[in-house]
C-alpha cells in the first residue's frame, strides 16, 4: 500500500479529527487493502478512547493494542526511522512524533512530507528555542509538546513571540522551571487566541500572581483544559481561578500538589468550575493540597460532589476530624472510588463514624485509607462495617498493616504479651535463685 492511496481517508480524517465515522471508513479501506492488523489497532484505539476505565474489556483491549503495536509498528513507521524518535499512534493514525529540536531544524521540512503531524514533541529544545520560534512548519502544527525542557521564562517569552502559533490548539509547558513572569508571556500573547489546552505542571514557582494573569487575559477565554498541578497556587489563586469571569469554558483542571489550604478548597467547593470540572470528568485529584478539616468538610459537602465517582483527597494530614467531617457529609453517594491516604486518620475516626460506614462502604469500589495512623482496632472495624460488599479496602503502611491489608496481632496485645514474658523470665530467675522459697504473690 503506498502512502498516496491513504490520502483521501487521511484528509477526511483531519478535516473532522474528533469524529469517530472516517476513522472507522479508514479502518474498512486497510481491510481491503490487506492491511487487517492496521485496521484493528484503528478499531481497538478507537473502543479504548470510548470506554471509561473501569470498563471489564478494557485490561483486553489495552493488551491487544500493545500485542499489535510491539508486532507491527517498525514496519507501519519504517519511512520515518532515522527522522525521529517516537511515534504514537492515536485513534488508529500516526500523527504524533517526538524529535530532537535539531533535527526538527535540520530535517523538519522533509519530516512533514513524510507523515501527517498534529501533535510534535521537541526534545533539548532550550538552546534551539529561538530558531524552533521562527520556523514556518509550526503553522501546521496544532499541539505542541514542550515538556522537560526547562526553558524558563526568557525561553517562553521567545516561544510566544512567533508567528506561526495561529493554529496551535494544546501546548505543553510542564517541567520547564517556569515561574510567574512565563505565566504573563503566555497571558499576553494574542497568537496563542486559539489555544484549548495549556499545561503548566510541575513548574514549582507559579503563583497566585501567574494565575491572576491566566484569568485575567482575553486571548485565554476559549481555554478548556489547564492544568496547574505541581505549582504554589495558593487560597489566592484558587479564587482568582473560579471566579464568574474567569475561563468560562473551561471543564478541565489540575490542581494537586498545590497549597490551596482551607480557604483555596472553600473557593473551589462552591464555584461553578468545579460543576463544571466533575460534570465532564467525574473526578476531582486534590492530593498535597495542604487541605485541613475545614477544607475536607468543604470539598465533601460541596452539592457538585454528586456527580464525582472519583475523589483523591491524599496527603493532605487533615486528620481525625476532617475525617469525621468528611465522612458525615451527606452528599457522597456518587463516589465510587475515594482516596485518603496519609491523612493522619486514626481509630478514634473510624469509631467516631462507624454508623456511617456501612452504607459508604456499600456504595464504594475502593476505599485507600493506606498510610494513616490506624491499628487493629480500626481496621477491624473497616472490615465489620465492610460486610459482603466487594468494596476493595488499602490499609497498607498503617501503625499495624501488612502488604496485604490484613493486621497480625493488636498493639495492645503485642505489649501486654512482652510484659507477660518478662515477669515470666523473672519469676523464672527468682525461683533459680531461691529453690527452697516459695513463689512471690
Amino acid at each position: 500500500m503506498h502512502f498516496t492511496d491513504e490520502q483521501p481517508f487521511l484528509d477526511a480524517i483531519f478535516a473532522r479529527y474528533s469524529d469517530d465515522g472516517p476513522r472507522l471508513v479508514y479502518a474498512d479501506f486497510l481491510d481491503e487493502a490487506g492491511e487487517p492488523e492496521r485496521a484493528e489497532l484503528v478499531r481497538v484505539q478507537l473502543a479504548l478512547a470510548r470506554i471509561p476505565d473501569a470498563h471489564p474489556r478494557r485490561a483486553e483491549l489495552v493488551n491487544r493494542e500493545a500485542e499489535l503495536r510491539d508486532a507491527h509498528s517498525a514496519r507501519w513507521t519504517e519511512p520515518l526511522a532515522g527522522l525521529v524518535t517516537a511515534v504514537e499512534f492515536r485513534r488508529g493514525v500516526p500523527d504524533s512524533v517526538t524529535v530532537t529540536a535539531g533535527a526538527f531544524l535540520e530535517r523538519g521540512a522533509e519530516l512533514f512530507r513524510t507523515a501527517r503531524v498534529r501533535r510534535l514533541r521537541l526534545l533539548d529544545a532550550a538552546e534551539a528555542i529561538e530558531k524552533v520560534a521562527e520556523s514556518p512548519l509550526l503553522a501546521a502544527v496544532r499541539e505542541l509538546d514542550l515538556c522537560g525542557n526547562e526553558l524558563g521564562h526568557a525561553g517562553v517569552a521567545r516561544l510566544v513571540g512567533s508567528p506561526h502559533l495561529g493554529a496551535l490548539a494544546a501546548l505543553d509547558l510542564g517541567f520547564n522551571g517556569l515561574d510567574d513572569r512565563a505565566a504573563a508571556a503566555l497571558a499576553r500573547s494574542s497568537a496563542l487566541v486559539n489555544l484549548s489546552v495549556l499545561a503548566l505542571n510541575d513548574n514549582d514557582t507559579i503563583t497566585c500572581d501567574g494565575v491572576r494573569e491566566l484569568a485575567a487575559s482575553p486571548f485565554f477565554a476559549g481555554l478548556r483544559r489547564l492544568d496547574l498541578s505541581g505549582n504554589t497556587v495558593g487560597a489566592r489563586g484558587a479564587a482568582a481561578l473560579t471566579a464568574r469571569v474567569a475561563f468560562p469554558h473551561l471543564h478541565t483542571l489540575g490542581l494537586r500538589g498545590n497549597p490551596l489550604g482551607d480557604e483555596g478548597a472553600e473557593h473551589l467547593a462552591r464555584s461553578p468550575l468545579l460543576a463544571r470540572v466533575l460534570a465532564r470528568a467525574r473526578a476531582l485529584d486534590l492530593r498535597d493540597a495542604e487541605i485541613g478539616s475545614a477544607g475536607a468538610a468543604a470539598i465533601a459537602g460541596s452539592p457538585a460532589l454528586a456527580r464525582c465517582a472519583t475523589l483523591d483527597l491524599s496527603g493532605n494530614e487533615f486528620g481525625e476530624a476532617g475525617f469525621v467531617r468528611f465522612a458525615a457529609a451527606p452528599g457522597l453517594s456518587g463516589l465510587r472510588t475515594v482516596r485518603l491516604a496519609r491523612n493522619r486518620i486514626t481509630d478514634a475516626g473510624l469509631s467516631a463514624v462507624r454508623s456511617r460506614l456501612p452504607a459508604l462502604l456499600k456504595q464504594l469500589r475502593l476505599l485507600d485509607l493506606s498510610g494513616n495512623r490506624l491499628t487493629r482496632y480500626g481496621i477491624g472495624l473497616l472490615h465489620a462495617a465492610r460486610g459482603e460488599s466487594g468494596v476493595v479496602l488499602d490499609v497498607s503502611n498503617n501503625v499495624q498493616a501488612s502488604a496485604g491489608g490484613e493486621v497480625p496481632v493488636a498493639v495492645g496485645d503485642v505489649v501486654s504479651d512482652v510484659f507477660r514474658r518478662v515477669d515470666e523470665a523473672a519469676e523464672l530467675r527468682w525461683r533459680i535463685a531461691h529453690p527452697q522459697t516459695l513463689p512471690r504473690s
